[in-house]
């Protein structure tokens, strides 16, 4: 069984009846409308898949978020035993060193 691609360039490559011309063309038409409607269909289930891997990401990210909570809660948020699961612990005490006051100067006095 001959393709469709086959069977258009064998009619178009003999002399063909006038009447053959209408059916050429038809067939081009079709073969277009169809390699068109499958650029459609792969083009949205592309669309599909990344719509699924965003999706997926998504709730990975909020179960992360979770589990960070959760050994949060339980070691304290500044326990170094959370650098263990790749979480960094908030820092405690003061966030650098102090600054020594300005020393306060006597204002001169107005005559």
């Amino acid at each position: 069984m001959a393709t469709l691609s086959e069977l258009v360039s064998a009619l178009r490559s003999e002399e063909t009846a006038p009447l053959l011309d209408a059916v050429v063309s038809d067939l081009d038409r079709r073969s277009e409308e169809r390699i068109a409607a499958q650029e459609e269909w792969r083009r949205l289930k592309l669309l599909s898949r990344k719509e699924q891997k965003e999706a997926l990401e998504k709730q990975g990210e909020l179960l992360r978020r979770r589990a960070e909570a959760h050994l949060r809660g339980s070691f304290g948020f500044t326990s170094d035993d959370l650098v263990k699961f790749g979480i960094q612990p908030r820092k405690s005490g003061p966030h650098g060193p102090r600054k020594p006051a300005p020393a306060v100067t006597a204002a001169p006095a107005v005559k």
